[in-house]
């Protein structure tokens, strides 16, 4: 669910999901829990856990909230890249951190088992997040401003915190958050995130967020609101015309392509345990910690 849509949209979007998993029972199954996952992939299905980029469907009524999570929803960020009513995005022209009703919506999440996912979030409406939780959070697709100067990607202040409350952060293929400096940065610069990422809060907190989407290079009506945060903030997402050009960094820019991670971790000299908890073990672990 995207941060554009209303309740109602976001409805009649797990619906759809909800009927394509019906119509595809052989390769597709809802995930709520760690077991689900697992299942799944006993099973040879694709475990779909329901996520919200954006609150605004609820806003801060923690009914509707509740609502959500009975459909099936356990991860949803609190804030996408703008301001809504419990915080602050990376992209807002303020960094004024978590609201009060940002808080009494946390504390919601972490009673019923969702997980908070803090990728969009402003500086300090991270810190306070990570803060204020009582369960392990998550950045699950952002990459290291150490390595790649941008608003959206995470500061070593911020993943150390998040190994504090024992969170994991995903790397994404983003090319403004890889390596913005290149107009054609590369599987390498992903992997320097998780060499980087690794070697400072360790292994067992990196995961990977690709934040793929197969059909945007042919058709950027799929993805809205990339469209419109291209078109807003060019500086930190680069432009539209950048989206048909390089949708995401060279040798990792579709699923089909994972496997050059694998090879590329293992290349660097990760151990394979430590290879198959970055491609979802890690984020497996803090899945069935949050949500059972």
């Amino acid at each position: 669910v995207a941060y554009e849509d209303s309740f109602e949209s976001a409805v009649r979007k797990i619906d759809a999901l909800y009927t394509e998993i019906e119509n595809h029972p052989d390769d597709l199954a809802i995930a709520t829990t760690a077991g689900d996952v697992r299942e799944a992939k006993s099973n040879g299905k694709i475990a779909i856990i329901l996520g919200f980029q954006d609150t605004k469907p609820f806003g801060a009524d923690l009914s509707l909230l509740r609502v959500f999570y009975r459909m099936g929803v356990r991860c949803m960020q609190l804030v996408y890249n703008g301001r809504n009513l419990l915080g602050d995005g990376c992209c807002e022209n303020t960094d004024c951190g978590l609201s009060y009703a940002g808080r009494e919506v946390l504390e919601e999440m972490n009673r019923l088992g969702i997980l908070v996912d803090l990728s969009h979030c402003g500086d300090v409406t991270t810190l306070e997040a990570i803060e204020h939780s009582k369960d392990p959070v998550a950045f699950t697709h952002a990459n290291s401003r150490t390595l790649a100067i941008s608003p959206r990607n995470k500061t070593d202040e911020q993943l150390l915190a998040l190994v504090q409350k024992g969170g994991v952060v995903g790397v994404t293929s983003h090319p403004a958050f890889v390596n913005p400096k290149s107009n054609n940065p590369t599987l390498d610069d992903l992997l320097n995130h998780i060499a980087h990422m690794t070697d400072l809060i360790g292994v067992e907190h990196v995961g990977l967020g690709m934040d793929f989407v197969e059909k945007y290079k042919e058709d950027r009506t799929v993805l809205p609101a990339s469209v419109y945060w291209r078109t807003k903030r060019p500086d930190v997402f680069g432009t539209v015309a950048d989206a048909v050009d390089r949708p995401y960094a060279k040798g990792i820019d579709s699923v089909a392509m994972m496997g050059n991670i694998t090879g590329g971790l293992i290349d660097r000299g990760y151990r394979k345990a430590d290879v198959l908890n970055i491609l979802g073990g890690n984020f497996l672990r803090l899945f069935e910690t949050v949500v059972g």
